[in-house]
């Protein structure tokens, strides 16, 4: 999905998401945090099995226990693969964007590289390639949702901000005191 054009693979990536896990059990508003956290897992779960099941991951507590080296004794690198648009409205802090990664990628080839995304299904995809490219790489689970499940801040131009762009309205599985952003 690399080459294709946004609008494609925004397509591709909805079909996938289907595919796996159609639209999923609809949450009732008020969902308790409990509840959605499970519900990530579980989609995140489905992704993995069904399209990446050879690619390791790490939960945000290990990354977040293992601090800066990620438990391999390198340095980590988070990547965020997302779209432009969803980066704008915040990213993890520390996390550069798939293009500055793109961009000076050798200069990475010694750390662990931890890409994420929304939920974990395209820097699933993602670290996969970079896996065939001999990076050393691991999948962030559950990715931004997860993050926010695990009470972690989010940044906007250095700034904190408890605002996240949410991919779609069935994806909306932030816990209380995140605001969600979708795309109009």
């Amino acid at each position: 999905m690399a080459g294709l054009r946004s609008p494609l693979r925004s397509l591709a990536i909805a079909l996938a998401l289907l595919a796996v896990v159609g639209c999923g059990p609809r949450l009732p508003a008020g969902a308790s945090d409990l509840r959605l956290a499970a519900e990530v897992e579980r989609r995140y779960v489905a992704f993995r099995r069904r399209l990446f099941p050879g690619v390791p991951d790490i939960s945000v507590a290990d990354l977040l226990r293992a601090g800066s080296s990620a438990g391999t004794g390198r340095r980590a690198q988070l990547v965020d693969v997302r779209d432009a648009h969803e980066q704008a409205v915040s990213m993890l802090p520390g996390a550069i964007s798939r293009q500055a990664f793109e961009r000076d990628r050798e200069d990475y080839r010694g750390q662990l590289i931890v890409p994420y995304c929304t939920i974990g299904l395209r820097s699933g995809l993602y670290t996969r390639r970079l896996i065939d490219e001999g990076f050393a790489a691991r999948n962030l689970a559950g990715s931004v949702l997860a993050w926010a499940h695990a009470g972690q801040p989010f940044e906007t131009g250095g700034r904190p901000t408890r605002r996240v762009h949410v991919y779609a309205a069935d994806w909306n599985l932030l816990p209380r005191g995140y605001e969600p952003v979708l795309d109009r």
